[in-house]
């Protein structure tokens, strides 16, 4: 029996091998060490904190879907990033066919890293607020691949080779894409930060 303190120590890839055999714990497991930074990305994708659960939920259940086929080659954060990334791939796809609506922020948001704890004068919660709404709009400006690119590697934390797995694309592409997104970003915040 599998119990949750053996399955902590287990490293991702072992985990997801007993996801292949139908053990669900072993799955809860993947999803909690996943959830939050999956739920991150989308929202880094998207702004829209519903449609970053539901595409977060999705990656989830592809994954359950797609076990049998798993083969532990390579980072697993990639392996979950890629399917991530076909999920977002797909809902762009949809976007273009309906119109968008934002999700308005909330201090809950998920990657929403401009929150100050309470205590803290509304003056100063307002004005963090704004510079993340600010943040936020400056990257939904940049192309795609760019954005995909350093929400990876920024907000996620994943490396270049990584990045390079997920987006199927060479590892001095990735390097190249997210140096764009940083030097737009920069003249895009201009007033706002020195970056």
């Amino acid at each position: 029996m599998e119990t949750g303190g053996t399955l902590e120590r287990l490293s991702d890839s072992d985990l997801m091998l007993r996801v292949q055999w139908g053990s669900e714990p072993a799955f809860a497991e993947v999803y909690r060490r996943y959830y939050r930074r999956l739920l991150d990305f989308f929202f880094g994708m998207s702004r829209d904190v519903q449609m970053a659960e539901d595409l977060c939920h999705e990656t989830f259940l592809r994954i359950w879907r797609l076990r049998a086929r798993y083969s532990p080659s390579g980072s697993f954060a990639a392996y979950v990033f890629t399917v991530a990334r076909h999920v977002w791939q797909e809902q762009r796809r949809q976007v273009f066919r309906q119109p968008r609506t934002l999700t308005p922020f909330s201090d809950d948001a998920p990657g929403n890293a401009f929150t100050i704890p309470d205590g803290h004068a509304p003056d100063e919660q307002a004005c963090r607020a704004e510079i993340g709404e600010q943040v936020f709009a400056a990257i939904e400006k940049l192309p795609e691949e760019q954005r995909m690119a350093f929400v990876l590697r920024t907000v996620n934390g994943l490396s270049l080779y990584e990045i390079a797995a997920v987006m199927q694309c060479p590892v001095n592409t990735v390097r190249s894409r997210r140096l764009l997104a940083i030097r737009r970003l920069r003249e895009l915040l201009q007033g706002l930060f020195v970056l």
